[in-house]
């Protein structure tokens, strides 16, 4: 069975050339049409001009019409993955995208329009079946009808293939008609079967969809046919391999709580490579076949490994290598075609791109992943921010972003405030404290009623503070990110007493005890709550003075060795593994860097430093 998408051109050829019986005709044929309701606005003035009284043609072929909503998201979405130059109007990309999104649910569509530009992305992107132009359309129908319903349709068809074919040579000086023309022929000449998109579990036993499927049961454990069990057995040990790796990005978070980050993405990288190795051995002497349901099975896990060492990479402060890891599993997520997962890589690219300054980039980004429709609502929110952030500071409006982040917020206020802080948790450990400061204001001024979490929020303003080396705000940025939830003045009293008074806490710390004596760090340092680093000042390859905020000691400052790995800004760490010591700062560094206390660490490489955000933490968990 075919379904037709059918733009607004369709319908005005109809009103202009078909014949009183048009409804009756095209019910012979088929049972409807599907169109969004912005063909509906399209067309509403439109009449029959052959008809007495000329009829509302809109209200005449109701009947026939299914009517689909396409979100904002959706068709700005699409709009950005083609291109400003080559993208059709809202309306038709709308079309594109229920075309689309009926394919994708397991219909075969056919797009009926005669615009070539819509017609040429819509085959390029793969989101119809077929594009085919009105008149072809109406030559198909008749195919299908009886009698003189199937002679009104061709006749109607003729009419229309004229009109097209006018039109078409009528703008012969403004463009290569010769391509449009092509298509339209060869539409007319092609005798298209309904073949429905199949699900994968019950295919021909060929086809490489039914391959991976049984594949994925073969692994699993399960009872497969033997001939299908042998044809897939060589692929046992790359994949088996794979699985392991997937097994290891499963257990990260709780590996993180407890070793070393560089070493944990150390391990990741070099069982990747382990795992390209093996399979690309494995692979290279069988046929093509097995070769594509092998990456296919392959592509799954690695998606979530390179988003695992991109999201330890961010908590390392590595932009660069974190974009490279993101990129690579943008890439892998084309083989699996999972619309959730491009999601949530293209909303990371989209941070990533903000917080080095590529604000175009980042508006096509998160317009992209915002367009698939499939991200949870906090990382909804996240997204719609984030755009906002990045049309502003292109000069653009972001009025429509902001709407919608509004719109999320007044939903659920404290789901909005915890993806606020964690967006602003991303950016400080992309060491843009300028931005993370914003949007800690931002979340503090939704949840200023509940003390503990205010109190946590407090100390991320002023860490972000302190992280800013200088006083490099965005102009304007504030104002913009106020609109997304708007406070009483009480509220906003609020707001800043909570702050002032984690900061007059921590000024007034309790006279610290400087010892010579190393001591267990739990003892030292009694606190549940965590180091936050604010800066690193030294190069890795000679002494580096880490300087910390503790909710208990105040500002101090970590001595580490030449060569060890010290915490990027915006990192949280905890002080649980080996012996320090707590001693006086020199007067010039006191002043320098306003620490109260150095803390010596006996053997650095004991040490685990955890840079586990909450954001990092909730994105590991979902992988």
């Amino acid at each position: 069975m075919v379904t037709y998408v059918v733009d607004s051109n369709c319908f005005i050829h109809m009103g202009g050339m078909a014949s009183a019986s048009i409804l009756d005709d095209l019910k012979s044929a088929l049972k409807t049409m599907h169109v969004t309701k912005g063909v509906h606005g399209e067309i509403q003035n439109v009449r029959y001009q052959r008809w007495k009284q000329k009829p509302n043609l809109l209200n005449h072929i109701k009947p026939m019409l299914t009517t689909h909503e396409v979100s904002d998201d959706q068709i700005r979405g699409l709009g950005a993955k083609i291109g400003e130059r080559a993208s059709p109007q809202d309306v038709d990309l709308s079309l594109m995208v229920l075309s689309h999104d009926l394919q994708r649910n397991g219909h075969h569509v056919i797009l009926v329009t005669d615009d070539f530009k819509m017609a040429k992305a819509t085959e390029e992107h793969q989101l119809a079946s077929e594009v085919c132009p009105p008149s072809t359309f109406f030559e198909r129908l008749s195919t299908k009808a009886k009698g003189k319903h199937a002679s009104e349709l061709r006749r109607l068809g003729r009419r229309i293939r004229a009109a097209e074919m006018q039109y078409a040579i009528s703008r012969r000086n403004e463009y290569d008609v010769q391509a449009k023309i092509t298509w339209m022929v060869d539409s007319l000449l092609s005798n298209p079967q309904a073949k429905p998109v199949s699900k994968p579990v019950q295919g021909n036993e060929g086809s490489n969809v039914n391959l991976l499927n049984q594949l994925h049961r073969m692994m699993n454990g399960e009872d497969i046919k033997t001939n299908l069990r042998k044809k897939l057995t060589p692929l046992k040990p790359s994949c088996q391999t794979m699985m392991g790796l997937e097994q290891h990005v499963a257990q990260l978070k709780q590996k993180l709580t407890n070793e070393s980050l560089d070493e944990i993405i150390v391990e990741t990288q070099t069982m990747i490579a382990d795992c390209l190795e093996n399979a690309g051995i494995d692979l290279a002497p069988l046929d093509r076949e097995l070769v594509d349901v092998a990456h296919r099975f392959h592509s799954r896990i690695l998606v979530r490994a390179e988003m695992a060492l991109a999201i330890m990479k961010r908590m390392k402060g590595d932009a660069i290598g974190s974009h490279l890891h993101l990129s690579t599993a943008l890439f892998q997520a084309t083989h699996v075609d999972e619309d959730t997962i491009e999601a949530r890589i293209l909303a990371r690219l989209a941070v990533l791109a903000l917080s080095t300054n590529k604000v175009e980039k980042a508006i096509r980004l998160s317009t992209s992943s915002l367009g698939l429709n499939t991200l949870s609502v906090p990382m909804r929110l996240k997204q719609h921010i984030v755009q906002a952030m990045a049309l502003y500071m292109a000069g653009e409006s972001s009025d429509e972003s902001l709407k919608h982040a509004q719109a999320l917020v007044r939903d659920d206020v404290s789901m909005a405030a915890q993806a606020l802080t964690e967006l602003g948790e991303s950016f400080l450990a992309l060491n843009r404290p300028d931005f993370a400061i914003e949007l800690f204001d931002e979340a503090l001024e939704c949840v200023s009623a509940e003390q503990n979490m205010s109190e946590e929020l407090g100390e991320l303003i002023l860490l972000a503070h302190r992280a800013m080396e200088d006083d490099n705000e965005i102009e304007g940025l504030r104002q913009i990110l106020d609109q997304i939830h708007q406070q009483t003045v009480e509220q906003e009293k609020q707001v800043e007493d909570v702050v002032e008074q984690i900061s007059k806490r921590q000024e007034d710390s309790a006279e610290l005890a400087f010892s010579n004596e190393w001591e267990d760090a739990s003892t030292v340092i009694d606190d549940e709550r965590p180091l936050y680093i604010s800066n690193v000042v030294g190069e890795a390859s000679e002494e580096q003075l880490i300087l910390a905020e503790h909710p208990s000691l105040g500002s101090v400052g970590i001595w580490l060795p030449a060569k060890a790995d010290a915490p990027q800004p915006g990192a949280r760490i905890t002080l649980t593994n080996g012996r320090v010591k707590i001693a006086e700062p020199p007067k010039n560094l006191a002043e320098s860097y306003a620490i109260r206390a150095l803390i010596a660490i006996e053997f650095p490489e004991s040490l685990v430093f955890q840079s586990l955000t909450s954001d990092a933490q909730e994105e590991l968990e979902n992988l």
